[in-house]
């Protein structure tokens, strides 16, 4: 198995699910984005298709386990690659249904993998249900869900269900330090909290000039917050990612709030307490808590207003933060 540390228990408990269970051949994987999902669902499916498969080990080796590995096995549909649009709609689910129900080309297992749920159409997951209740022969259907209160509870009835976690952070932290990396467990902690748990993600981060364009943008809010100069990010906004940036900013303002309540705990940007003990001391709760939903208010704007001028909301956004914070009062 070529797995992830953290995904080999879900591998071995999906696997043995699927020795001891016959009769149901959908099976709903309900995750987050950046902790391997894509590769635990190619071990599950060599598995399914090994012709010479050892308990819960595929070999490899045989015709089909070679096929899958060079993306060639026939009876494998991957619906991402089958749909030219960004949806799944029935004219494609009528497609599937048909070549499902025909012998398969490789006289073995078929497989339709869905890779996001939330592509599905309401017309596409009607669709499918019908072949999910009277699957066709030696067919399984496996799906991937990163919002599981969008899943039709019709759909979901029909197959089984595996909620994947990140992994503790423990796991993570020893995984990035196998990964080469020198660095404070601070750092690892704070890049793993901003990627909601996810080392992958976490490592992609560090990895990426995003890390550094994170300490510039922190570098210049401590000199706002030093010379009442708020106005003075502008510039940095204006160098883009504008979006993970007022999101970067309101996980620090909320860390200000936390250590408040003592929470220290949940503290996400642990490599900048300096800034947030200024956060802390220099603002009350009431003025931490208007900040944040000034930029959240921003946020949205930025986000849902078409040919917005951005240069123009940041200037007011900041003009109006900074005449918030003068309102101080601990």
């Amino acid at each position: 198995m070529n797995l992830y540390p953290w995904l080999k228990i879900h591998y071995e408990n999906i696997i043995c699910q699927l020795i001891k269970q016959t009769s149901n051949h959908a099976i709903i994987l309900e995750t987050q984005k950046g902790i391997g999902i894509t590769l635990l669902i190619k071990n599950i499916v060599l598995w399914l298709i090994c012709l010479n498969k050892k308990k819960i080990f595929f070999c490899k080796k045989c015709r089909n386990c070679q096929l899958i590995n060079m993306q060639t096995y026939p009876d494998w549909y991957n619906m991402k690659l089958f749909s030219n649009k960004s949806t799944i709609g029935i004219d494609t689910i009528r497609w599937l249904c048909n070549q499902l129900f025909h012998t398969t080309k490789q006289n073995g297992k078929k497989v339709a993998y869905f890779s996001d749920m939330s592509q599905l159409t309401q017309n596409g997951t009607n669709g499918l249900l019908k072949a999910l209740e009277e699957p066709p022969k030696n067919t399984y259907f496996l799906f991937v869900n990163y919002i599981p209160f969008k899943l039709l509870p019709t759909l979901r009835s029909r197959c089984i269900s595996y909620t994947i976690l990140p992994p503790i952070e423990q796991i993570s932290i020893d995984w990035l330090k196998k990964e080469n990396f020198k660095i404070k467990e601070t750092v690892f902690k704070t890049a793993l909290r901003i990627n909601k748990g996810s080392p992958i993600l976490a490592k992609k981060f560090l990895l990426t000039s995003l890390w550094e364009e994170r300490n510039t943008f922190f570098y210049n809010l401590h000199y706002s917050i030093q010379n009442n100069n708020f106005i003075h990010m502008l510039n940095n906004f204006n160098l883009g990612n504008i979006e993970k940036k007022i999101f970067w900013l309101c996980s620090l303002l909320f860390d200000a709030i936390k250590i408040k309540y003592g929470k220290k705990n949940n503290v996400i940007n642990l490599d900048k307490i300096n800034i947030i003990q200024l956060f802390k001391k220099q603002y009350s709760f009431a003025l931490l808590d208007n900040s944040i939903r000034s930029w959240m208010y921003c946020h949205i704007k930025l986000t849902s207003i078409i040919g917005i001028n951005t240069e123009l909301l940041l200037t007011e956004q900041l003009l109006r933060w900074e005449k918030i914070l003068k309102t101080n009062s601990n």
